[in-house]
């Protein structure tokens, strides 16, 4: 059944609505004929509807009139139907078949690598390793040894113990393990804990280091709070004095580098502003909208969906372009463009006096918000209205803000 389907498909066959007294007669000629019908479904007393392929055509003219019996065609499906559509959209078709040719061209190279798997490594460095290998976006996946890919991202990269690299498609997966480095013996580098903004000290937890300030202080920004020079106490200039003979001079203490880590919080001050209007004129999307989708080759575009003529008087756009990437600095000059019409309809807002400071409120708060840093806690704020002096139509409002929140940051130094 399904291989006869098939061949109907692709010769071609049609919907016919048969109309007359003698139906029963007009399919036992049919089949005596070797016409074959099928689907055959009464619609109406004297009204049938059958399937036949395009070759029965003709016959069944000569036996509608022996049986004197009328139809017509009512759909038409198979291959010789869909050229025929084809003929009146050459461009499309010779479009749509370069398009694919070069997509299947295409997708015999590599074009995007992945790496996977590292924290402490940057993946460009794997990425270069991998280049030198021959993986690179751009070479043909046949021409890509895996194997030696791997060995060579292992002995380029000291700290990597396990290199796998996979083929998905257009895309090379690089996935790496690193060696594990005992804790404490990883940057060892001396450096500063210093502070990244201006504030009062509230709180200081030294890990490693020494502490360049106390609670209470006022510091600015790049002053060192914790600072990875450790200098020891000085003893007495008495004790050293009975514990060497006086021809031998006191040793010089000698100062100890290490990483600095803890932490410092601070109390911090912000400012903010924000305005809002008591009237508000403007345009903004009404939430209709229609999309359009082109092909567009050398040049010329093609609508494949979408309307010819936008229905709205004002509108805004979204556009997002789909192209083929470069092969070996050649550009193929088609794309595939989606296009969003967002209807623009014209407001107007009216706000009372407290709205319209409410929300320069938000806006200002916002805006300090914004340079704040995550996990930061506001431990005060103040709210000032702003006076021009002169009637506007418009409510500014100054917001200032306390907030407690971590200021150190690593800072590394050459002793």
């Amino acid at each position: 059944m399904f291989l006869f389907r098939l061949m109907s498909y692709l010769f071609g066959h049609v919907s016919l609505l048969v109309q007359g007294e003698a139906l029963e007669k007009f399919i036992n000629m049919a089949s005596g004929r070797g016409i074959y019908l099928w689907d055959i479904t009464k619609v109406g007393a004297d009204k049938i509807m059958v399937r036949v392929r395009l070759s029965g055509i003709k016959p069944l003219r000569h036996i509608a009139r022996s049986t004197g019996s009328r139809f017509k065609i009512e759909s038409r499906e198979g291959m010789p139907f869909v050229f025929q559509r084809m003929k009146k959209r050459k461009v499309l078709v010779v479009g749509a078949l370069i398009f694919l040719a070069v997509l299947y061209m295409l997708s015999s190279f590599i074009w995007f690598i992945e790496v996977t798997g590292t924290s402490k490594l940057a993946p460009k460095e794997v990425l270069k390793a991998a280049r030198q290998a021959g993986l690179a976006p751009g070479v043909m996946k046949r021409s890509v040894d895996t194997s030696a890919v791997e060995r060579a991202v292992k002995d380029r990269l000291p700290t990597v113990s396990w290199v796998g690299v996979y083929i998905k498609g257009t895309k090379a997966v690089v996935e790496i393990v690193e060696k594990k480095i005992p804790e404490g013996v990883g940057n060892q580098q001396p450096a500063h804990i210093v502070a990244k903004k201006a504030g009062l000290v509230k709180e200081i937890l030294v890990l490693s280091g020494q502490p360049a300030v106390k609670e209470g202080d006022t510091v600015v920004a790049g002053q060192v709070l914790i600072s990875g020079e450790i200098i020891p106490a000085e003893k007495p200039e008495s004790e050293l004095n009975d514990q060497m003979p006086e021809e031998i001079p006191a040793p010089i203490a000698q100062p100890k580098y290490v990483h600095a880590r803890g932490m410092v919080r601070a109390r911090v001050w912000y400012e903010g502003y924000g305005e809002a209007q008591l009237v508000e004129k403007g345009k903004r999307p009404s939430g209709k909208r229609v999309e359009r989708v082109c092909m567009k080759i050398a040049g010329k575009e093609i609508i494949l969906k979408g309307p010819q003529e936008i229905p709205f008087q004002e509108y805004e756009t979204k556009q997002e372009v789909k192209s083929l990437p470069k092969w070996r600095n050649i550009s193929i000059p088609v794309e595939v463009i989606n296009i969003q019409y967002l209807e623009l309809v014209p407001y107007r807002d009216q706000r009372t006096l407290s709205e319209a400071r409410k929300l320069a409120e938000e806006k200002a708060l916002s805006a300090v918000r914004a340079k704040m840093p995550d996990g930061a806690r506001i431990l005060e704020q103040r709210v000032e209205r702003v006076e021009t002096g002169q009637e506007e139509n418009l409510v500014r409002v100054k917001v200032f803000v306390e907030s407690l929140e971590e200021i150190g940051q690593e800072k590394e130094f050459n002793p």
